[in-house]
């Protein structure tokens, strides 16, 4: 058995399809489909810009100046978390930062290192692909990949944060205490949430498994 989701852009026949909401990032359609059982079924979804996140991570600094080298242990890194008022669930949020692939032709990482210098200032010199995942797939076809992010540092940015974003603040947090709040349920952002047990499980396995893409952010 092949663990693995198949596309199946052919499992049903769209009998009839109506836009029913155009926006700046997504589309929502009406659709009437019918399965081969001769089912039929009406099914609202959303056509989303896909997406990505990134994991910054950064050695944690031991008494006397000495950064810990111990690569598999989550609890000696640290992850950059951004802190931003979520309008939909009426909450103000820990994240990870991220932000839509909505530039055509931009390479998916390049859009990453990106989207973490506009939100946070920072930049990071080596990047590896990790999770990726359909953020709610009983409505909506958004992909959304995950990079881990080392070597960070901060870098000057001409990008104007404006509404939420200028709100957001920043934080260098334990790995470790993100771990322990995402499994008590006080962090709920998915994308925080998955990035941070991939990246937790990347470490403990030395990145075995999560691919170098550095030389792409020329591609």
């Amino acid at each position: 058995m092949t663990l693995r989701d198949e596309s199946a852009l052919d499992h049903v026949v769209v009998c009839e399809r109506h836009q029913v909401y155009h926006g700046a990032i997504f589309d929502i359609y009406h659709d009437e489909i019918r399965f081969a059982s001769g089912d039929t079924a009406v099914r609202q979804w959303m056509d989303h810009d896909d997406a990505v996140a990134i994991v910054a991570l950064r050695p944690v600094t031991l008494p006397g100046g000495h950064a810990q080298r111990d690569e598999r242990d989550p609890s000696m890194w640290e992850i950059l978390l951004i802190r931003q008022y979520r309008h939909a669930p009426q909450r103000i949020m820990w994240e990870i930062p991220a932000g839509l692939q909505d530039i055509a032709g931009e390479h998916p990482v390049c859009t990453a290192a990106r989207e973490l210098a506009e939100e946070t200032s920072y930049r990071a010199a080596r990047w590896y692909r990790s999770v990726a995942f359909v953020t709610s797939p009983g409505c909506s076809n958004e992909d959304l990949q995950v990079y881990l992010a080392f070597d960070v540092e901060p870098c000057e940015v001409s990008f104007v944060r404006e509404s939420e974003e200028a709100e957001m603040t920043q934080q260098w947090v334990n790995l470790a205490q993100v771990l322990e709040a995402v499994m008590a349920a006080d962090l709920r952002s998915p994308t925080l949430v998955a990035g941070v047990l991939a990246a937790s499980i990347a470490l403990q396995r030395g990145l075995a498994g999560c691919v170098d893409v550095t030389g792409e952010l020329d591609g």
